[in-house]
């Protein structure tokens, strides 16, 4: 289990990756259009176009990244619960925080003295709110969110231990709850005297999220039971993520058309999630699964924090150069996505490998994790 679940979040990493780059390409689409257009065409022009709709397919089916890297959280979290303690220690818990925090930090401070030097400053209450929020980089907010639910680690972890079915239901409920309110803002429904309640929980806060995981700690402590029942069912749950994904992008283009926007930064949905949880329990249910570069994914896994928290920065500097420099490349889609691609995995990697072999070696962990 412990290999595919490298191999999961290996594939995550590169999903996420695909992810940003597909909303750069949308950015290039929709709102950068009169930079390599003809001066007057509309904004929508691309609208329905092939690459229109390959950015949206590459975007649905890697939205199961983040719920992945919360399940594979939660289960190694589970994994860190000693077998006669009736839950995880906070000494484990804090190791795990700490871990996230300190490249968070250095990498939000260097991200705004980057800005500062652009003449983009804050007050001392709004640079705050941006290290607690995770604002300060559109990625930055998985974060705080995985933080918070490092916090309840250890009611989790015993109520995993205990009544797991409960914990499932509820957190459940709890998530489903909220991308419900998610749906008039897509929408574009006005809500009168309630307005103030919708869309009222940020995606980095643990509602948004906690079920995946929770997911991942009950289904490490349950393991054999849930393979067990999991199993008989695992050609139907592969048939299920083929039909939730395909009914995601309809649902998109739905909430689009009905919003009477061009585009919307996207949202998980009740679809999103239905598709993302029959993906993980394909991972759990199939005994044998095609793995292909298992040995590259687990070594991407080993470095997945360190490529996300630096990723998301250099796409934003290769897309708004090509704006700048040479916009012709916005209109080409097939040019664009593999430069995004190449430089977001490619500078991450070769940061770490030269700070793997400098004198600097020793603060590697404070830089990527």
């Amino acid at each position: 289990m412990i290999k595919k679940l490298l191999t999961l979040s290996g594939l995550a990493i590169i999903g996420v990756l695909l992810f940003h780059a597909a909303g750069w390409g949308f950015t290039a689409m929709f709102a950068w259009t009169d930079r390599y257009m003809p001066p007057g065409t509309p904004n929508t022009a691309q609208f329905g176009t092939p690459a229109y709709y390959a950015l949206r397919v590459i975007e649905q089916l890697i939205v199961f990244v983040i719920p992945a890297f919360l399940f594979v959280s939660g289960y190694f979290i589970a994994i860190a619960t000693g077998r006669n303690q009736a839950t995880v220690s906070w000494n484990v818990v804090l190791s795990r925080i700490r871990v996230l925090l300190i490249p968070y930090v250095i990498w939000t401070v260097a991200l705004w003295v980057l800005r500062a030097v652009e003449g983009k400053t804050l007050s001392i209450a709004d640079y705050a709110l941006a290290l607690a929020t995770g604002s300060t980089n559109p990625a930055y907010y998985y974060v705080p969110l995985l933080v918070s639910l490092y916090l309840l680690s250890p009611l989790l972890v015993q109520w995993a231990k205990t009544h797991p079915g409960w914990l499932l239901l509820g957190t459940a409920l709890l998530q489903t709850l909220v991308q419900l309110l998610y749906y008039p803002a897509l929408l574009g429904i006005d809500m009168g005297t309630w307005q103030p309640y919708v869309d009222i929980v940020p995606k980095w806060f643990f509602p948004a999220r906690i079920f995946w995981f929770a997911l991942g700690i009950v289904v490490c402590f349950h393991l054999p039971k849930f393979k067990g029942r999991l199993e008989r069912y695992r050609w139907p749950l592969l048939i299920l993520v083929f039909v939730f994904f395909v009914i995601g992008i309809f649902e998109w283009e739905a909430i689009v058309a009905r919003s009477g926007q061009p585009w919307l930064g996207h949202r998980e949905t009740l679809i999103d999630t239905l598709y993302g949880l029959a993906v993980l329990l394909c991972f759990v249910a199939f005994d044998t699964i095609y793995r292909p570069f298992a040995d590259t994914m687990s070594k991407l896994s080993n470095r997945s924090f360190g490529i996300y928290i630096v990723h998301s920065p250099v796409m934003e500097v290769v897309a708004r150069g090509l704006y700048h420099l040479a916009p012709f490349v916005l209109g080409y889609q097939l040019i664009f996505q593999p430069l995004l691609l190449l430089f977001g995995l490619g500078v991450p990697l070769m940061l770490m490998l030269l700070v793997e072999r400098s004198p600097a070696r020793g603060y590697y962990r404070y830089l990527f994790g």
